[in-house]
C-alpha cells in the first residue's frame, strides 16, 4: 500500500494505527463490559443490545450526513468551474468587442455590430451574476416576496415579446391565455423572474428549432401558467433532481448545453415562497413543459 501510494511504509502503519486507535479501544472496552455483566447478570448484558442499537443507527445517520456533505461540497466545486467558465465567456466577448471598438477604421455597421455583442454578452453576465446573488440570498432565507394582484397575461406578453427579440433562426414562441383570467395572488417581479428563466430554457434546449408556447388557464381556484417546447427533453431519473441547487444535465444528453444549475433551483424556489408550485412533464427527444401553479387573488 505504501509503495502504491508513492509513501513509506512506517508512515503509513503510524498513520493507520493512529485512526484505528480510537474506535479499537471503544469497541473493546464495550467487549470487556458485555462479557463481565454476563457473567453477573444476562439480562443486564441483552438490555444494552438496544443502546448499542440506537448508536449504531445513529452513527449510520451521521455517516450519511457526510456523505451528503461531501457529495455538496464536490457541488461546488464544480459550481465555482462552471459558473468561472461561463463568466469568463461573456467577458472575453465583451473584450474583444471594446478592443475591436478603439480602431479608429472600423465602419459604422461593424461598429453597430461590435455594440450589439457588448450589449447582448452584458446582459447574460448581469443576468448570470443575478442568478448566484438570489441562490445565495435564498440560501440565507432572505428572499423577500411582495404580494399583490398580478395580470399575468399582461406580464407573459412582456416577457415573450422580450424573448421573440433574440429568437434563432427556425423556432417561434407564441402566447396562447383564457379569456377573462382573473389576476394571481404573487410577487409580480418575481413571477417575470421565474418566468424569463423558464421561456430562456425553452429557447436553449431547442437547438433544432420549433415551437415554444406559453400558456395560461384556470384550474380550479389556482392559476396554471406553462411553458412547453419541443427541444431535448429530460430524461425520466432527472426530473426530480433538476430543481436541486447546483445540479445540472449531463452535457452528453444536452449537446453541451450547459448552465449554471441555478436557475430552476431558484425558480422552484421563489414559486414555493408565493404558494405555488413548479412542476415537469417531459420526454426526452419530445420536449418538456414545466407548469407553475398559483393561488388566485380572490382566493
Amino acid at each position: 500500500m505504501a509503495r502504491a501510494g508513492g509513501g513509506r511504509a512506517p508512515g503509513l502503519l503510524r498513520s493507520h494505527v493512529l485512526g484505528t486507535g480510537a474506535p479499537f479501544a471503544v469497541m473493546a472496552s464495550i467487549t470487556v463490559i458485555l462479557v463481565v455483566l454476563w457473567d453477573s447478570s444476562p439480562a443486564v448484558a441483552i438490555a444494552l443490545a438496544g443502546p448499542l442499537a440506537v448508536i449504531a443507527l445513529y452513527e449510520r445517520r451521521m455517516y450519511a450526513a457526510l456523505q451528503r456533505l461531501r457529495e455538496l461540497d464536490q457541488l461546488k466545486d464544480e459550481f465555482i468551474a462552471v459558473v468561472s467558465h461561463e463568466l469568463r465567456t461573456p467577458l472575453a466577448s465583451v473584450y474583444g468587442a471594446a478592443m475591436t471598438l478603439k480602431r479608429p477604421e472600423l465602419d459604422a455597421a461593424a461598429r453597430e455590430s461590435m455594440l450589439r455583442i457588448v450589449c447582448r454578452e452584458s446582459d447574460r453576465l448581469a443576468r448570470l451574476v443575478d442568478q448566484v446573488l438570489w441562490a445565495s440570498r435564498l440560501e440565507s432565507g432572505r428572499g423577500e416576496i411582495a404580494f399583490e394582484p398580478v395580470d399575468t397575461v399582461s406580464l407573459a406578453h412582456d416577457v415573450v415579446e422580450a424573448a421573440r427579440s433574440r429568437l434563432p433562426d427556425g423556432l417561434t414562441l407564441e402566447l396562447r391565455a383564457d379569456e377573462g383570467l382573473p389576476p394571481a395572488r404573487a410577487d409580480r417581479e418575481r413571477l417575470r423572474q421565474v418566468l424569463v428563466n423558464l421561456v430562456e430554457n425553452a429557447v436553449k434546449y431547442s437547438p433544432d428549432g420549433g415551437r415554444v408556447e406559453v400558456r395560461l388557464e384556470r384550474v380550479g381556484g389556482q392559476l396554471r401558467v406553462t411553458v412547453a417546447d419541443e427541444g431535448l427533453g429530460i430524461p425520466l431519473a432527472e426530473q426530480e433532481r433538476i430543481f436541486e441547487k447546483f445540479h445540472r444535465l449531463d452535457p452528453n444528453q444536452t449537446r453541451g448545453v450547459g448552465g449554471t444549475g441555478l436557475g430552476l433551483y431558484i425558480s422552484a424556489e421563489l414559486v414555493g415562497r408565493m404558494g405555488g408550485r413548479l412542476s415537469v412533464e417531459s420526454e426526452p427527444g419530445e420536449g418538456s413543459a414545466f407548469s407553475i401553479r398559483l393561488p388566485l387573488a380572490a382566493a
